[in-house]
């Protein structure tokens, strides 16, 4: 479970502060007993079961994106199963990247502005090698609810099939934050939706990546509308 450090994408970018690395010792040692055992009073429905490829064992390379909003719950859901997960380089990447590291996940790091294209190179490669990924599509700091290009990318590159995942939670506590994060209260029912796969050509043209960047945008808040989430 540990963090890869074989690239620059997957090294932190900087040195932290005492206080820093304080909050990052106690994300990586604390967070994941507390989510495992707020997940466990959790009564998860499935109305669709799941994609085929998660279902497999171990789970078939698949690109599944979901807004950063409705992260801590498939973050649960998901644990232990060695999907890829992409953080990124700043302070809240580092600390939420120890987290996901002890709940079994693989980590890349990069983001829009840091680290970027070396990381969705090495997840090129995980894809390639097996490894499902799982997204948050407008992360890691927004704007809410608008689809960026990078889950579009790698299902281009690499012929993965892509899935829209939504969670609607029953009762949550919301963060004031850039996201409105959701953390699931105890005992609530947390319902997962999804669509697809959705496919994107090889050769898709810039106009067509852009389209089908547009329709994982629509499909992702046609089902948050459609489930009657908090906006």
């Amino acid at each position: 479970m540990a963090i890869d450090t074989l690239s620059p994408a997957s090294r932190p970018a900087r040195r932290w502060t005492r206080r820093q690395r304080g909050i990052i010792a106690a994300a990586k040692w604390l967070a994941p007993p507390l989510i495992i055992g707020l997940g466990a009073t959790l009564r998860v429905r499935l109305p669709e079961s799941l994609p085929p490829e998660v279902l497999a064992d171990p789970p078939q390379p698949a690109i599944y994106a979901f807004w950063h909003r409705y992260l801590l719950p498939i973050a649960w859901y998901l644990r232990g199963r060695r999907f890829g997960i992409l953080v990124s380089q700043h302070f809240d990447g580092e600390w939420i990247g120890q987290a996901a590291a002890r709940l079994g996940y693989v980590i890349y790091r990069g983001s829009s502005t840091r680290g970027g294209r070396e990381a969705l190179a090495e997840m090129e490669q995980g894809l390639l090698r097996g490894v499902p990924m799982g997204l948050t599509v407008d992360g890691p700091r927004g704007p809410r609810y608008e689809v960026k290009p990078g889950a579009i990318y790698l299902a281009r590159i690499t012929g993965a099939p892509l899935y829209a995942i939504h969670v609607e939670m029953e009762s949550a506590w919301e963060l004031n934050s850039w996201d409105g994060l959701q953390i699931p209260k105890p005992g609530s029912i947390v319902r997962g939706h999804w669509r697809g796969p959705f496919r994107v050509p090889a050769n898709a043209s810039p106009d067509e990546l852009e389209a089908c960047r547009v329709r994982l945008e629509l499909t992702l808040n046609q089902l948050r509308e459609s489930q009657g989430a908090l906006p």
